[in-house]
């Protein structure tokens, strides 16, 4: 019963407190409606899970040791967990940390990553046209350090959770985008002095189903225009396919992680698997092919 006890434990720690605020890490988060309820109507938020606050955890724990590192490799670090506030526009926030690099000092924003995340993202506009919600707040969190402590760049440190690896953004102020954020803040403010809420976002699956406020939202999920259909062995089809959806997420995640893992090698044996792998050329492509099997 050692796992059930800590997940009891995890679960007994999770709650909801009073938003007053514009929290700058949320503001990037496609969703203005989702930003009012946040403010209004916090009391109603569906809470996270057990799992999914050991999920947070990690990150705290990563971001913690993306510090050592830092200290480690000389570098200067400063303002820890500094909060910000910014009266004007109600938005408050705290910065992870700051470092000096020669005679400039960068804010710095500490990211832990899943293999595909980490892969996938190199640059700001790779976080602003991610599918998931939480990515594109990213660079929204950043500018908005960047505009109330006056400076010019700051940077994020992304870190594999899988192997550790890290890669650096170096993040230049995005005047625009900034704007953007401010418009939105006043936006969110004006709704929550009138007790009113702005009208829902087109139905976004990746934002809407896992939205904690979508019991009391109801966005339409479906557009006005639908063709229903009668189709018994289709539907069937269909049933299967959702049936078997999570574990072929979870299949597909796997494969791309091991894969990484034995990237480049050509010959494994693991336990009782045989991993081969060689170079193959499409076109002007080169990629490497890993084939497993059981032996």
């Amino acid at each position: 019963m050692i796992v059930e006890k800590i997940l009891e434990a995890k679960a007994a720690g999770i709650k909801q407190y009073p938003v007053h605020s514009n929290r700058a890490s949320n503001l990037g988060h496609p969703c203005t409606r989702y930003l009012v309820f946040e403010r209004t109507r916090w009391q109603e938020k569906t809470l996270h899970d057990a799992r999914v606050q050991m999920i947070f955890d990690i990150g705290n724990d990563f971001e913690d040791r993306i510090m050592r590192d830092l200290k480690e490799a000389g570098f200067t670090v400063i303002e820890q967990q500094r909060s910000f506030f910014w009266k004007e526009y109600n938005i408050s926030g705290h910065v992870d940390a700051k470092i000096l690099v020669g005679e400039d000092v960068y804010p710095v924003e500490c990211k832990s990553m899943s293999p595909f995340a980490f892969d996938k993202t190199s640059t700001v506009e790779d976080m602003l046209n991610s599918k998931y919600a939480y990515m594109r707040q990213y660079p929204g969190q950043l500018t908005l350090y960047l505009l109330m402590d006056n400076k010019e760049r700051g940077i994020f440190l992304l870190k594999n959770k899988s192997t550790g690896a890290m890669k650096e953004i170096l993040v230049e102020l995005d005047y625009e985008l900034g704007e953007g954020l401010l418009k939105k803040a006043e936006a969110i403010n004006a709704h929550v002095d009138a007790d009113t809420i702005p009208d829902p976002i087109e139905w976004e699956d990746h934002i809407c189903s896992e939205c904690a406020y979508l019991h009391i939202c109801t966005p339409d999920r479906i557009g006005r225009e639908i063709i229903q259909i009668d189709d018994v062995e289709l539907q069937g089809m269909i049933d299967r396919w959702y049936a078997l959806k999570p574990s072929a997420k979870e299949h597909d995640e796997l494969d791309k992680q091991i894969k990484d893992a034995v990237r480049e090698k050509d010959k494994l044996l693991i336990g009782n698997y045989l991993i081969t792998g060689k170079f193959q050329k499409r076109g002007d492509k080169e990629f490497w092919v890993t084939k497993i099997a059981k032996v």
